[in-house]
């Protein structure tokens, strides 16, 4: 393959391209292999005609263009891999030339990344504040552990107090007729949650289990259900059991079950562990984020608007993905903040424009310095992300499409150019107090009640969160 580049205007180039007519008869040999499986010839078996047959029937353009939509984007890949040129958008194809026995020649016009002029990167001086862990992190950790494995006992008493786990049922009514959503039976709640509407659950603090209260509630202004908004309500609820939690005492036989030691301070040793790599982690991730941003502020670019405007698209499909994950659309979301698409893309343009600023200069970087990826490299990158999936056969040919491959590529020069970064950086690492990052995976306890009595009803005054449900039901 043979190339050459020309600089136009607005940072377009335009390529001429040359293919090896050795190349190109092999390209036209498998184009062959492939189109004769398609057809059907009169005379001869599925996948049998001679090629000079399927050419006479079709034409030889069939396998021209065939062939094309193999050596033309390999053959441009490569081409751009020779000139180091990194294109921003799809390139327009023209003046293609073709002939059995002859050179592939084609030319491809296509935008490129324009010029970035780098400050110093180099002997940058950046801190790395890790985190202490203190003694009171260790007893915040602990104190999560006694939650998840506590228990829920039956109160000793009758009286509802802030704190306890009540299994309610209740009916509700506007303007003493029953609405939607309003009633369930069996409904856990812990008392002080704030899981409802405000006030519902300080009105059941001293009631008697067994005895009907009433409770009186006003559904929010901006109440999710549209209906309810801004209406008075009466609920009769009955706590139909209380429950109290009990946590587990500290000692030896908790470390055992909790964390597989023999002894409480061989746990607390643990977390203590756990915790110092992860303020580690933070740290070195804040502190390669903070060197990136340093390098990146004392560059210059003309950021190109097509860029912008897909990493403004990654980023706001990547927000109503979490919304989605709250089971909130982005609709929905636009609705009760009051918002216009406009807006949210305001919000996020400085950091699409921060993004895309960052990716041109570490590339520009990666450039000037001969940062690459080799081929051996590339593969064993691939068999990594392939070893982690489900289906690996199904992967690998999901990363052995080019435009993955050269997806992955570019991801792994950005890496391997912040490490660059890191390791020519003048790094002071800080001790600094604790910022509360402990962390533990917490799970709901077992409790007392009808949750799916509670959920088939689809009742109750839900708290002010959106969560999309049904009118007044309760949010989980």
């Amino acid at each position: 393959m043979k190339a050459t580049a020309e600089r136009l205007e607005n940072n377009k180039v335009a390529l001429d391209i040359e293919v090896d007519a050795e190349e190109v008869d092999a390209a036209l040999e498998r184009a062959y292999r492939k189109v004769v499986q398609r057809v059907t010839i009169p005379g001869f078996r599925k996948g049998k005609a001679p090629r000079k047959v399927v050419e006479a029937r079709l034409g030889k353009e069939v396998l021209y263009d065939e062939a094309l939509e193999e050596l033309v984007p390999a053959a441009y890949r490569e081409a751009l891999d020779q000139e180091q040129l990194d294109p921003i958008e799809r390139p327009t194809i023209s003046q293609v030339e073709i002939e059995e026995g002859k050179p592939l020649r084609f030319r491809a016009e296509v935008t490129v990344a324009p010029e970035v002029t780098l400050g110093e990167y180099k002997g940058i001086r950046v801190e790395k504040l890790v985190e202490r862990v203190e003694e009171k992190d260790i007893a915040h950790i602990l104190e999560h552990l006694q939650e998840d494995h506590a228990e829920l006992v039956p109160a000793e008493r009758t009286r509802v107090e802030k704190g306890d786990y009540a299994v309610i049922d209740f009916e509700g009514f506007i303007d003493g007729q029953p609405f939607d959503g309003g009633a369930a039976k069996g409904y856990r709640l812990q008392i002080g949650s704030n899981r409802l509407i405000e006030g519902f659950e300080e009105q059941l603090v001293g009631a008697e289990v067994g005895v009907p209260t009433e409770v009186r509630v006003t559904f929010p202004e901006d109440y999710h259900a549209e209906h309810l908004r801004g209406k008075e309500a009466v609920f009769q609820v009955t706590v139909t059991s209380l429950h109290v939690k009990r946590l587990p005492e500290l000692d030896d036989e908790f470390a055992r079950d909790v964390g597989g030691v023999e002894t409480l301070d061989q746990l607390k040793e643990e977390i203590r562990k756990d915790m110092e790599a992860a303020a580690e982690r933070r740290a070195e991730n804040a502190m390669r984020e903070r060197l990136v941003q340093l390098v990146r502020d004392q560059s210059q670019v003309e950021l190109p608007e097509v860029l912008v405007e897909e990493e403004l698209v990654d980023l706001i499909n990547d927000f109503a993905r979490d919304l989605a994950r709250l089971g909130i659309s982005l609709q929905q979301y636009l609705e009760r903040s009051g918002k216009t698409p406009d807006d949210l893309r305001a919000e996020f343009r400085p950091e699409a424009e921060a993004r895309v600023k960052t990716e041109l200069v570490l590339k520009a970087i990666a450039r000037r310095e001969g940062i690459t990826v080799s081929r051996e490299e590339l593969e064993a990158k691939i068999d990594q992300l392939v070893a982690g999936e489900r289906d690996p056969k199904a992967a690998r040919q999901l990363l052995d499409d080019p435009d993955r491959r050269a997806a992955i590529k570019t991801s792994m020069v950005l890496d391997k150019t912040v490490q660059f970064l890191v390791d020519h950086a003048e790094i002071e690492v800080k001790e600094i107090p604790s910022q509360g990052h402990g962390h533990v995976h917490h799970h709901d306890h077992e409790e007392a009640g009808g949750e799916e009595e509670a959920a088939a009803a689809g009742g109750g005054p839900a708290s002010q969160e959106p969560a999309g449900e049904e009118a007044g039901a309760p949010d989980e």
